[in-house]
């Protein structure tokens, strides 16, 4: 298994406390409050030292290992081949 840097780490977990964030039983201010706390991890506002901020490859390798994961676990339990969840998320996406 390939080690992930530390940004790569940290910026998995802002992306899921971003997923996380957001209640359907929130009013939309609420959520976006919510999720520009999440995210604020990623910018230079943060508070955290430059050198610890998950730089953009950070983020985008981080979305990557989590979307591959989901959709490796969405086709098996669904028994269906991981083309067709990603095809699905492609039809989502464009519906957006």
């Amino acid at each position: 298994m390939t080690e992930v840097p530390p940004g790569g780490t940290l910026a998995a977990h802002v992306l899921l406390d971003a997923v996380v964030s957001q209640s359907p039983d929130a009013p939309l201010a609420g959520n976006i409050a919510v999720l520009e706390l999440a995210l604020q991890r990623l910018t230079p506002d943060s508070g955290l030292p430059a050198d610890e901020i998950p730089n953009p490859g950070d983020t985008v390798a981080a979305a990557i290992v989590c979307l591959s994961w989901l959709a490796a676990r969405l086709a098996a339990k669904t028994g269906t081949s991981l083309e067709e969840v990603v095809g699905d998320l492609r039809e989502f996406v464009d519906s957006l």
